[in-house]
């Protein structure tokens, strides 16, 4: 596979790692997942994902941090309880099948080794398409190869750089979630969203444009394709007990995930795009 002129190969530990470095900003994605690492625009140079110091490049598991690709489920297996959680993909080598140059940056299609797997009975094709400009662009697709419909969950489990997680705002949701943490009742959104403990909710909304305000600085999320939006942080305790985060990772990163969680159906040899724009 021929690279473009901004992308480079580099390895990381046990894990090939592309680097972008075009007009317009500087990235990485892992062959490993299929896992964007970083993204940072040149016209401030501010990163916008968070990687763990302490997450691991040795594939024995998935990278914390960036955004790992969850599919085709979401979460913990419905029946099959010694499938991996967030499906299998994240783990997966992933191969390039293109690379391109244009006018407004980059574009890395990339897909996994296999899209089969246990606990999946589709017959599908699984591709992640990564447009690297003054914007991140990602396109999650998954096209059903039967001749049945299919369904599944997914999500781009973004994990957004932050300065300090009790200062930051989070805005453009306004119904109720679902809360894991309190054995999934309902609750009306905060307002003003702010976070002062463990987080870990559903919010069965479709906005298409949220903001993460920290220290007067937005970061922007466009979705769409999706279902949900998943907000987490794993708050201090959590944080210790991981060993792929520091005691006080939980201060500097929220997740705000483009999701899939009540299931998507794909008709037959048609595609499903979940799309998330970072800026």
């Amino acid at each position: 596979m021929l690279l473009t002129d901004s992308t480079t190969i580099k390895t990381r530990q046990k894990i090939q790692i592309l680097h972008i470095n075009n007009a317009f900003a500087h990235a990485e994605i892992s062959l490993f997942g299929g896992h964007i690492l970083s993204f940072k625009p040149k016209h401030d140079n501010r990163e916008r994902l968070w990687v763990s110091p302490n997450a691991l490049f040795d594939s024995s598991k998935a990278i914390r941090g960036g955004i790992p690709i969850c599919w085709p489920w979401f979460g913990e297996h419905t029946s099959n309880t010694t499938a991996a959680a967030h499906g299998y993909v994240r783990t997966q080598a992933w191969d390039i099948l293109n690379t391109e140059e244009t006018d407004t940056g980059t574009t890395i299609s990339l897909k996994p080794q296999t899209s089969k797997g246990d606990g999946f009975e589709g017959n599908a094709q699984l591709t992640l398409v990564v447009r690297v400009g003054r914007q991140l662009n990602i396109q999650l697709r998954t096209t059903n190869l039967g001749d049945a419909p299919l369904t599944f969950n997914c999500a781009l489990h973004s994990y957004f750089a932050i300065s300090n997680i009790k200062q930051c705002e989070l805005l453009g949701l306004s119904e109720q979630y679902s809360d894991k943490t309190r054995d999934y009742r309902l609750f009306d959104t905060p307002k003003p969203y702010r976070f002062h403990e463990e987080t870990d909710r559903v919010h069965l909304e479709k906005p298409s444009t949220l903001s993460i305000v920290d220290e007067q600085v937005e970061t922007n999320i466009l979705s769409s394709g999706h279902d949900s939006i998943v907000v987490w942080n794993p708050w201090q305790e959590k944080s210790i007990n991981m060993n792929d985060m520091t005691n006080d990772s939980y201060l500097t990163m929220l997740c705000v995930e483009t999701a899939i969680t009540q299931k998507q159906e794909v008709l037959a040899h048609s595609t499903h795009i979940l799309e998330q724009t970072i800026y």
